[in-house]
């Protein structure tokens, strides 16, 4: 009786732990950060969500930062970054980078552009649109 019970829970804890691994592995999503600044300005770029905190990364003009994940069960993953425009990092932005409400799809592609003018957004592609302007001095 009681290996028994020990069996079900075993084959209950497997299907939960496989139901979750499928759950966050159906959709994953990628959002790009890229520096196309001019004049061999640094971008620093720096995204964190609720959960995770990803850490500053300084780009070089023609270098990409990308990351990937799975969104979460509840449909409430977000991401929100700041660019810092080198090379003295006066001119910065603050964004939401990704929001799982972007897609009814599971996945998404979210490319964010940091070029002289502002910072442009492209999803899954399309061309880019430009979003924020600089800020100033912080």
């Amino acid at each position: 009786k009681k290996m028994n019970n020990l069996f079900i829970f075993s084959i209950v804890i497997g299907l939960c732990i496989g139901v979750s691994n499928a759950f966050h592995e159906i959709g994953e999503s990628k959002v790009v950060l890229s520096n196309q600044l001019e004049h061999s300005k640094l971008l620093k770029v720096h995204c964190r969500s609720k959960d995770d905190d990803l850490g500053e990364h300084i780009l070089k003009i023609g270098q990409d930062y990308e990351f990937t994940f799975g969104d979460n069960i509840w449909q409430t993953t977000s991401f929100s970054c700041q660019m810092d425009q080198g090379p003295n990092f006066k001119h910065h932005q603050d964004f939401v980078a990704y929001e799982t409400s972007w897609s009814k799809a599971l996945e998404a592609s979210c490319k964010w552009i940091a070029r002289e003018d502002g910072i442009y957004f492209s999803q899954d592609g399309v061309p880019p649109t430009k979003k924020y302007q600089w800020d100033g001095p912080h």
